[in-house]
C-alpha cells in the first residue's frame, strides 16, 4: 500500500509526507507567530554589521522568549516544554547582546549562528515534542474517563449481584464480549473463591428485570470450559428479542453425524445443535410451542447426515409425513426417513430389529473396535449410526417403552440411539432410564414451570418470559454442552412462518421437496451385518409401511394415492410377512411358532451394475440426450425431451422409467400421476399405450400390444386432480 493509500488520521509519521518547515499538520497561527519570532531573532544577528545598538539584539531576543512561551500556553504544553523554549530564547538573547555590546568579530559572529541554529533546532524539536505530550496528555485523560467508567460498571454488577443475588464481593470483568449479531453481550464475573455457577441459579428472571430487558430476552449463565475456574461465571445478556419471526432453514449441505446437528440460533449469532452421535434427547413441549416443527428441524439436520439413519417411532405420523411424501406423492429420490413406524405393531418390529442389531454389531465388529482401538463404533456411511426418534412417548405401549429403555442402556457403544418427545416432563412421558441415561435436553413453552424444572433438574426453571413465540427453546447437553440451559430459537421449515411472497416463504414451500433431490443420493444403506440381523422386519418393512402411510382407515391403498412409479413398484411386491409371523405370535397347528420366509423388498436405487450392455449403451445415449438438451442453446422442449427418452429406450417402456430421466434433465414439475404429465406436455398424439400398462414413442416403430389413446384430462370426471388429497 502506498503513503496515498493509507486513510486520513491512521498515518504513523513514517508514513506522513516529509514537509521543509518540519511541520506536520496545517499551518496555525499561533505556527506562523512562532515562525516570525524566530525570523526577526535571525534578522537581528545581522544588527553588529549594521552598527546597531545592544538594545535592538535584546528586545528581539525578549519578544522571541515571550512568542514561545505565549504560542505553549496557548496550545496547552505541558510546563516543562514552556520552560525548554523560553531557556533557548533567553540564551540566544544573552548572546546577541553581548555581540552588539563588544563589537563582535568573525569568530563570535561564527559562533552566533551556531548558538541561534541550536535554539532553532530546540525549538522546532519542542514544537514537536509538545504535540506528542499533548497527545499523550489526552490519551491520559480518556484511559482515566475510561476507567472511571470501567469501575462504575464494575461497582453496578457488584451492587446488582449484591441486591437481587446477595453475593457480595463480585468483580466484573472489564472487558465486555460485544456478540456480533448486535443483540447482547457476555459479561465475566469473578465471585468470591467459595462460590460457584450455582449461586446464580433461580435469579436469571430478577436479573432479566433488573437490566430492563424485553421479553424475548434474556439471562443466561455459563461456567465456561475445564479451563476456567469454578468462582468464574458468564452471564449472557440478550438485549432484544430474538425469539420474535422466524428463521428459515439454512442450506441442505450434507454433513456428518460426528458433527453438532445443528438446529436453531442462540443469541450471539451461533448455531444450536446437539451431538447426536454420541446422546439422544429429550424434547418437552405442550401443544402450540412448535414440539412437531422442531422434530422436523431436527429431522432434517439427521437426514443430511452422510452416515446416519433415521428411524421414526410416529404414530400420528405428523413427524415422519414431510421426509416420506416426497417419495411417495411424487417419485423424487428415496424417502428421507429409512423406517417411518405408525402403528404399534411396527413399533414393536423396530424394538425388535434395534435389539438384534446391537448385539449382531458388538460380536462382529469387535475386532473393528480393537483394531481401531476404539470403545464406541466409528459412524461412517458404510456402518452408519441409527438414530430412532420416538414421537409422544406416552403413546407407546409398554412393550415398547421396555425396548426403548433397552436400547438406550445398551446401543450406545454401537451408534444406535433414541430420543424422545414429550408434553410433559413426568414419569407418564418419560422413563426413569430416559430421565438417567439421556443427557440432550429440550424444553419448549409448557403450561406449567414445574415442568421444565423437572427435565433440567438441578438447574432450575428457565425464565418463562423468552417463550413469546413457537419454536422458542432451552437446551443443554450434560456431556457436550452447552452444560447448562441456554436459550435459542429453532428454525422455521414451513411456509406458514413466513410472509406469502417473500424469498423464504417460497424456498420453505418447497423444502422437503428439495431436500429429498438433493439429499437423496448421500442416504446411507444399513450395513449387511445389520440388515441381516434385522431381518424381514426390516426388509419388508416398506411393503408394510406404505399401505400405512397413504391408506385409508383399513389400509387399503390406491393408485391415485401415490406416484405412478411408486405404484407399480408396490404393487411389484409380493405379500410381505403378517405382523403375527414376525412377532413370534402365529402359531401353527402343532403350536409351534411359524417361521417368517420371504423375501426383502428395497426401494432400488438405479447403478451400473444393475445394466447389461445393451442398456448401458441405451443409459449413455439417454445421458447425452440429457445432456444436450441442458446445454443446448434452444433447449429441447419437455414434451420433445419426454417422447425422445421414450424412444431412446427402444421397447414399450412403463412411464416410471422415464419419469426419473426427465428429473435428471432438470425437469421439476411434480406430477400425480402419468396422466397428469401426459396432459401437461400434450402427449396424447405422441404415444401410445398398451393394456400392460407400457407406452411406446410413435416415432420409434414399437407398438404395444394393444394399441390406444394415452387418457387426457377430459377422461376423468373429477378433473386433474391437482388440489391436495382428502
Amino acid at each position: 500500500m502506498t503513503t496515498s493509500q493509507i486513510p486520513a488520521g491512521l498515518e504513523t509519521p513514517s508514513d506522513k509526507p516529509k514537509r521543509w518547515d518540519f511541520s506536520r499538520d496545517a499551518v496555525t497561527p499561533g505556527r506562523l507567530t512562532a515562525w516570525g519570532a524566530e525570523l526577526a531573532c535571525a534578522s537581528a544577528l545581522v544588527a553588529p554589521l549594521a552598527d546597531i545598538p545592544w538594545e535592538a539584539g535584546a528586545a528581539a531576543g525578549v519578544v522571541c522568549t515571550g512568542a514561545a512561551v505565549i504560542y505553549e500556553k496557548a496550545k496547552g504544553s505541558w510546563r516543562r516544554v514552556m520552560v525548554a523554549r523560553a531557556s533557548s530564547w533567553l540564551a540566544t538573547t544573552g548572546w546577541l547582546s553581548y555581540a552588539l555590546a563588544t563589537r563582535p568579530t568573525l569568530l563570535t559572529m561564527v559562533i552566533g549562528v551556531s548558538t541561534w541554529a541550536a535554539g532553532a533546532a530546540v525549538n522546532i524539536s519542542m514544537d514537536k515534542w509538545g504535540e506528542q505530550t499533548r497527545e499523550a496528555e489526552k490519551e491520559f485523560q480518556r484511559r482515566l474517563a475510561q476507567g472511571e467508567e470501567i469501575a462504575k460498571a464494575q461497582q453496578g454488577w457488584a451492587k446488582l449481584l449484591y441486591d437481587i443475588c446477595g453475593i457480595e464481593g463480585a468483580v466484573a470483568d472489564p472487558i465486555v464480549d460485544k456478540w456480533p449479531s448486535g443483540v447482547g453481550e457476555t459479561v465475566k464475573i469473578t465471585l468470591p473463591a467459595h462460590m460457584n455457577i450455582d449461586a446464580l441459579r433461580g435469579y436469571e428472571a430478577e436479573l432479566a428485570g433488573a437490566l430492563h430487558l424485553p421479553k424475548g430476552g434474556g439471562v443466561a449463565f455459563s461456567a465456561g470450559g475445564p479451563e476456567v475456574p469454578r468462582n468464574v461465571v458468564f452471564i449472557a445478556i440478550t438485549r432484544k428479542n430474538m425469539m420474535s419471526g422466524a428463521i428459515a432453514y439454512p442450506k441442505l449441505t450434507p454433513t456428518t453425524i460426528n458433527k453438532p446437528v445443528g438446529f436453531g440460533v442462540v443469541g450471539n449469532g451461533a448455531e444450536a445443535g446437539l451431538n447426536l452421535k454420541d446422546e439422544g434427547f429429550i424434547a418437552i413441549g405442550a401443544q402450540g410451542s412448535g414440539k412437531t416443527a422442531l422434530m422436523k428441524t431436527l429431522g432434517l439436520g439427521l437426514t443430511r447426515c452422510l452416515d446416519a439413519l433415521v428411524w421414526d417411532m410416529d404414530t400420528s405420523a405428523k413427524m415422519s409425513a414431510v421426509f416420506v411424501n416426497p417419495y411417495l406423492r411424487y417419485g423424487i429420490g428415496v424417502p428421507l426417513i429409512d423406517w417411518p413406524a405408525t402403528n404399534e405393531d411396527e413399533c414393536r418390529l423396530m424394538v425388535q430389529a434395534a435389539r438384534a442389531i446391537i448385539a449382531a454389531r458388538k460380536t462382529e465388529y469387535s475386532d473393528l473396535l480393537e483394531d481401531e482401538d476404539v470403545d464406541n463404533l466409528p459412524a461412517t456411511a458404510e456402518i452408519p449410526a441409527i438414530h430412532i426418534r420416538v414421537d409422544e412417548t406416552k403413546s407407546m405401549p409398554d412393550d415398547v417403552l421396555e425396548g426403548i429403555d433397552f436400547i438406550i442402556e445398551e446401543g450406545r457403544s454401537v451408534n444406535v440411539r433414541v430420543s424422545n418427545t414429550g408434553l410433559r416432563a413426568t414419569r407418564d412421558y418419560i422413563t426413569a432410564a430416559m430421565d438417567e441415561l439421556t443427557p440432550g435436553r429440550i424444553g419448549l413453552r409448557t403450561n406449567n414451570a414445574s415442568e421444565l424444572d423437572m427435565l433440567f433438574p438441578g438447574f432450575g426453571a428457565p425464565d418463562m418470559a423468552i417463550f413469546t413465540d413457537p419454536g422458542t427453546v432451552v437446551y443443554m447437553s450434560a456431556t457436550k454442552g452447552p452444560f447448562q440451559p441456554a436459550p435459542a430459537k429453532a428454525y422455521a421449515t414451513m411456509a406458514e412462518a413466513f410472509t406469502e411472497g417473500t424469498e423464504d416463504y417460497s424456498r420453505m414451500q418447497t423444502l422437503f421437496m428439495d431436500a429429498a433431490r438433493q439429499l437423496s443420493d448421500i442416504r446411507p444403506d444399513l450395513d449387511e451385518v445389520s440388515a441381516r440381523a434385522a431381518g424381514l422386519a426390516y426388509g419388508q418393512r416398506w411393503a408394510r409401511c406404505i399401505p400405512n402411510l397413504r391408506g385409508d382407515a383399513h389400509g387399503n391403498v390406491s393408485a391415485e394415492r401415490m406416484h405412478e412409479s411408486v405404484w407399480e413398484l408396490y404393487q411389484s411386491w409380493p405379500t410381505p410377512v403378517s405382523y403375527d409371523v414376525l412377532l413370534g405370535r402365529a402359531i401353527d397347528e402343532d403350536g409351534d411358532t411359524v417361521t417368517a420366509h420371504g423375501p426383502s423388498m428395497a426401494i432400488p436405487r438405479l447403478t451400473e451394475t444393475m445394466l447389461d450392455d445393451d442398456e448401458l449403451e441405451r443409459a449413455a445415449a439417454q445421458d447425452a440426450a440429457i445432456e444436450l438438451a441442458k446445454t443446448k442453446v434452444a433447449p429441447k422442449s419437455n414434451d420433445q425431451l419426454a417422447v425422445e427418452l421414450f424412444a431412446s429406450l427402444g421397447r414399450p417402456v412403463k412411464p416410471s422409467e422415464v419419469y426419473p430421466l426427465m428429473v435428471k434433465a432438470g425437469y421439476d414439475k411434480s406430477e400425480r400421476t402419468f396422466r397428469d404429465l401426459c396432459a401437461r406436455l400434450s402427449l396424447q398424439n405422441k404415444l401410445v399405450k398398451g393394456d400392460d400398462g407400457t407406452y411406446a414413442a410413435v416415432e420409434s416403430g414399437e407398438v404395444p400390444h394393444a394399441a390406444g389413446r394415452v387418457p387426457g384430462p377430459e377422461d376423468d370426471p373429477d378433473g386433474r386432480g391437482d388440489d391436495a388429497h382428502q
